[in-house]
């Protein structure tokens, strides 16, 4: 890696995409949620005798953890974990920034609601370019197959490991390397799980959507059940704006009604691409649940906390459903999804 950097080329990670994802929903959700928690518990004072251990601390030890976790260990089981960490630790973090605007360290000061959304969407934009640019060359292909048949140098590796693993070869340059990586993934040995129940779940819950997906039905029943969430989504902030009484002439509405409005649209952009590519499909439909997961939650919880925390789990059921039915299309189909 110090090699590449110093030659001007870097070379990126195949699961970037999704440890950032899950940084930006651990993130969102520590921010939403401790607002939620603190005005549940009438904002308690952790410390005494004047002093008050501010979550922000928290949330910069989670984020050391996290940093840590990365610069000790190079299993991809941990990055994810650690992006988790980080995320959460980000929200804490950011959540206190009202304290860091005002003289008087305000932590209810009304515009930090804002520099938090401007931070939000600056990440999620970031995040937008980082899926949106070129597929791992060659190379790069080849650089994260080995890392992940690193996992295999006791002889064992997990199914899911392999086939990923194999996928990113077959995308690799031919060489010798390349072919001898081949021989050694087909020679380890599978690698039994450490939580035999869990698997079995999972074996369960692949074959059931395998049996599902190949009804001719499925791409109707999806395109109906989106459509539905969409407008759910825009009709239920509008009956919430109604019931708070809250003017549209003011930014946090205008900004809670535009970002549900942009989420329902992305999702609905990908309704076309289901009769080419479920996996194409899949990445508009996450798309605009991140959007309401990361901005339009943010100003439903600013109107209204009930709402926003359930409002917020909703989503990150429908976007953890979306992963898993877009990872498994992968899988199925043994074709990426663009970047």
């Amino acid at each position: 890696m110090a090699r590449s950097f110093m030659n001007g080329r870097l070379t990126r990670s195949s699961d970037g995409g999704a440890f950032l994802e899950l940084f930006l929903i651990g993130a969102a959700v520590s921010a939403v949620g401790v607002r939620w928690l603190l005005a549940l518990t009438g904002y308690p004072r952790l410390g005494g005798g004047g002093l008050h251990v501010a979550h922000l601390l928290w949330g910069g030890l989670l984020m050391v953890v996290a940093i840590i976790a990365l610069l000790l260990f190079l299993d991809r089981g941990v990055h994810q974990i650690a992006a988790g960490i980080a995320g959460i630790g980000f929200g804490l973090f950011i959540d206190e920034i009202g304290k860091f605007l005002t003289a008087d360290n305000d932590y209810f000061f009304r515009p930090a609601i804002a520099v938090i959304y401007i931070i939000f969407i600056g990440l999620f934009l970031l995040l937008q370019v980082v899926l949106s640019g070129p597929r791992l060359d060659p190379r790069e292909s080849l650089a994260n197959a080995m890392d992940l048949l690193e996992g295999g140098l006791d002889g064992s590796i997990e199914e899911g490991t392999r086939a990923h693993a194999s996928m990113l070869l077959r995308r690799s340059a031919d060489s010798p390397l390349t072919e001898s990586l081949q021989t050694f993934a087909a020679g380890l040995a599978d690698r039994p799980t450490t939580l035999p129940w869990l698997h079995r779940m999972a074996s369960r819950l692949d074959a059931g959507y395998d049996a599902v997906v190949g009804n001719p039905s499925f791409d109707r029943v999806v395109v109906l059940a989106v459509g539905v969430y969409a407008a759910a989504s825009v009709i239920s902030v509008g009956l919430l704006i109604a019931s708070q009484g809250a003017r549209l002439s003011e930014t946090a509405t205008q900004a809670q009604a535009l970002s549900t409005l942009a989420g329902s649209l992305l999702v609905l952009r990908g309704i076309p691409e289901l009769a080419a590519s479920r996996i194409d499909a899949y990445r508009w439909f996450r798309r605009g649940v991140l959007v309401w997961i990361l901005i339009a939650q943010v100003f439903v919880f600013y109107t209204s906390q009930l709402a926003g925390v359930g409002g917020l789990l909703v989503d990150l059921v429908a976007y953890a459903a979306i992963r898993y039915m877009s990872s498994r299309e992968i899988s199925r189909t043994g074709r990426p999804a663009a970047r």
